[in-house]
């Protein structure tokens, strides 16, 4: 059976997290960078296949520069669509280096937080009703070595907040005979719900929604991810803004004609066969973003 249309898979982690390795291990390619070197913003493809199911699954990649505003943006009404669409997220952290000084301080306090953001932001737009896969994935770093962490203290950890703890770096399988590090995420990941859920498929009078095979759905979805990563950079000043010349500053004002256009785009795209409409719409969001 394939599944048309699957829920998302978010993964995240801070900017020098290998979460672009990570990805190529799992589905045998890296996901595209920009300019910068960076992975915030890549949408990637992991293609499933296992006895039951086959489906494409579309992967958000996001990185955590600012814990605190990325928790505040994705707490926003603009994101509860986005965070609804996922069906599993993937939180990624690394082991602290294998040195005698400062091995891991920290640490604990850093994953904590994390895992509660991302707990807060999930019950923020779905309440207590969002039912998928949330992995804290410990990895080291590249051309690091990296200290050992303590399995058992490490699962305590994350469990607490509904997490299940994985190594990255461990391979074969536990006294339990369960596969371990990578093949048990990609296990982890096959088992998942990644059908749409019914809830989310209805409108407000319980009638079939966009999820349909005619219709917009998920591919919606997309487009008000990339929209609101561009409304994000509309409404978040920085200092260097600030010292900006008056004519060079954002317009926020700007926010209401790019909201008009991804309208304009939504409605030419509504007639067309349901891949070229997902094509035509991340490509016309992409300029959008370039004109941004």
């Amino acid at each position: 059976m394939k599944i048309q249309q699957p829920r998302r898979l978010l993964v995240v982690g801070k900017p020098e997290c290998d979460m672009s390795g990570l990805i190529a291990k799992l589905t045998g390619q890296k996901p595209n960078k920009d300019i910068s070197g960076s992975v915030a913003g890549s949408i990637h493809e992991w293609q499933l296949k296992t006895n039951y199911y086959s489906a494409d699954i579309p992967i958000w990649i996001d990185e955590l520069a600012d814990l605190g505003q990325w928790k505040a943006e994705f707490s926003k009404s603009e994101a509860k669509e986005v965070i609804e669409a996922l069906g599993g997220w993937i939180y990624c952290f690394n082991k602290p280096s294998a040195t005698p000084t400062e091995p891991g301080l920290g640490l604990n306090h850093e994953v904590q937080a994390t895992i509660a953001a991302i707990e807060s932001v999930i019950e923020t737009a779905c309440g207590y009703g969002w039912d998928g896969m949330k992995l804290a994935v410990a990895m080291s770093a590249p051309g690091v070595k990296s200290s050992s962490l303590d399995y058992d203290e490490w699962e305590e950890l994350c469990l607490d907040q509904g997490f299940e703890y994985i190594d990255a770096d461990a391979t074969g399988k536990n006294d339990f005979g369960e596969a371990v590090g990578l093949e048990r995420l990609k296990d982890a990941v096959k088992t998942n719900d990644w059908e749409p859920q019914i809830s989310s498929a209805l409108d407000d009078d319980g009638e079939a929604g966009d999820f349909g095979e005619g219709n917009f759905g998920m591919e919606e979805a997309e487009m008000n991810a990339e929209l609101w990563g561009l409304k994000a950079s509309l409404l978040t000043g920085t200092e260097e803004d600030d010292e900006r010349p008056e004519n060079q500053k954002v317009d926020v004002d700007s926010l209401e004609t790019l909201m008009r256009q991804a309208m304009s785009i939504k409605e030419a795209s509504m007639d067309l066969p349901l891949e070229e409409r997902k094509r035509f719409t991340l490509r016309e969001i992409e300029k959008l973003a370039k004109d941004v």
